[in-house]
């Protein structure tokens, strides 16, 4: 636990250092090809995707913006159960602007959307450790825990 929170001490101290770093958005991977950003109601937004028709991932924003698929992966330690959305959510900020990409977890099984930490902030990985049964996540809010479901 310790370790843990070392890390979320540097991934703090990044944010801070990074505050004047210029941050280009990554570019669509080749398995973002075929997710789609929805619109609904309220500035609501979904990814949909011709492969995977059973998924609606809601994309949490941070900034007025229309977000972004950049990677979509299937995590193979679970048994191909989970997978990452991964998309840019805005750039915030009032004099300077943040780049933030998050990560949506999602269960493929139920089509569950476990979570949308914070995967990067103005070019900087925020720290993700994984577990058999959870992943913790140093987000920009705080320590997240988002636990996996089993089999």
């Amino acid at each position: 636990m310790k370790s843990f929170a070392t890390a979320f001490s540097l991934a703090l101290v990044g944010f801070a250092s990074a505050a004047g770093a210029e941050c280009d958005l990554p570019q669509p991977s080749d398995s973002a090809v075929g997710w789609y950003v929805v619109e609904g109601e309220n500035f609501a937004f979904t990814a949909v995707s011709e492969t995977h028709p059973d998924l609606e991932i809601p994309l949490l924003t941070d900034a007025p913006v229309i977000p972004r698929v950049l990677d979509f992966v299937v995590l193979p330690r679970y048994g191909g159960r989970i997978a990452l959305l991964q998309y840019f959510s805005g750039d915030p900020g009032t004099s300077q602007l943040v780049t933030v990409i998050r990560n949506a977890v999602v269960d493929l099984a139920t089509g569950e959307t476990l979570a949308t930490p914070v995967f990067s902030a103005d070019c900087h990985d925020v720290a993700w450790h994984w577990f058999d049964d959870h992943v913790e996540v140093a987000d920009l809010d705080g320590r997240a825990i988002i636990a996996l479901p089993r089999g």
